[in-house]
């Protein structure tokens, strides 16, 4: 085990050991309906909040990596029969958070109209794994075999991850081969400085796509993961030249891959898909986020 990977295991070590009973309990498995847990201050972030329009399928393909064991991939029902191509959002996990753990998260996005990607790999800081699920799908829209032959687009690809899986948005969008290919990045409650401070702060740079930034003001959020000075230094160094960065008051880290999910979809539809709606979240002056009173702590650049 190198020294960046030492220093990232003991850091996220003992975030956890900090970590209280109902911390744990909020990243069991997440299923359908996790959305009615939450109150939405924004009109937007309620309807991205909510399920999309699409009918959802799924299947998995196995890996031979022991990690990684399988890619779990969700697509509108609809793919089938259309003659377009869909985007992609690829999904990179918390710690010990396999995809199998939260397939209603996979399940909303694809509900508006994504094909979503995830793995079982539970140590994803590196990136590799998430770069592999993106070859998987790309992959299958190539293979005629596959529900999502000649439906993939290529061009219009996303990346999200919470807490490890976060760390792993900055490293899988600069550090591959297959990097440029991201066109929307979102990180919840994944701060890029306990990367940086190993990986050199340069590396950052090369994080191009648009980035949404995101954490809870609570507990292990608001003294470890989500700090806004860091979260603020994270901004400053990474090289997107149109990002966003909030915070969520009153969330702590066990919640925030399921409250940070609607401005997350929104997101993604905007850069993905053209939605006008969905840029409302964000761009000008009377953008959403800068009026939600559940947020705080934001900025902007680009936008």
């Amino acid at each position: 085990m190198n020294k960046t990977t030492q220093l990232v295991f003991v850091t996220i070590a003992l975030v956890c050991v900090g970590c209280s009973q109902q911390f744990w309990d909020n990243l069991k498995m997440i299923n359908d309906g996790y959305q009615n847990a939450f109150t939405y201050q924004g009109a937007l972030e309620k309807k991205y909040a909510a399920n999309g329009s699409y009918q959802v399928e799924s299947y998995s393909l196995a890996d031979n990596d022991e990690k990684i064991k399988s890619h779990d991939i969700y697509y509108p029902t609809v793919l089938k029969t259309s003659t377009k191509k869909w985007p992609l959002v690829v999904i990179a996990n918390g710690t010990g958070m396999p995809a199998k753990f939260y397939p209603a998260i996979f399940k909303h996005l694809a509900s508006w109209g994504f094909i979503v990607v995830g793995n079982q790999e539970e140590w994803t800081w590196e990136g590799k794994s998430v770069s592999k699920s993106q070859e998987v799908v790309i992959a299958e829209g190539k293979n005629p075999k596959s529900p999502l032959y000649n439906k993939v687009d290529t061009e219009h690809i996303g990346l999200v991850g919470h807490s490890q899986g976060g760390m792993a948005v900055y490293t899988a969008a600069s550090r591959f081969s297959n990097s440029h290919r991201y066109k929307a990045l979102c990180t919840q409650s994944g701060t890029a400085v306990m990367l940086a401070d190993s990986l050199g702060w340069d590396f950052l740079k090369g994080v191009k796509a648009p980035m949404l930034m995101m954490g809870g003001c609570g507990g292990v959020d608001a003294n470890a993961l989500s700090k806004l000075d860091d979260m603020v230094k994270s901004y400053n160094a990474i090289g997107s030249k149109q990002k966003v960065l909030g915070r969520i008051k009153n969330t702590d880290h066990g919640d925030m891959l399921k409250r940070g999910d609607a401005y997350m979809t929104a997101w993604m539809r905007y850069w993905l898909c053209g939605d006008k709606e969905a840029a409302k979240c964000f761009i000008g002056t009377s953008a959403e986020i800068l009026s939600n009173g559940s947020w705080q702590d934001v900025r902007r650049t680009g936008l």
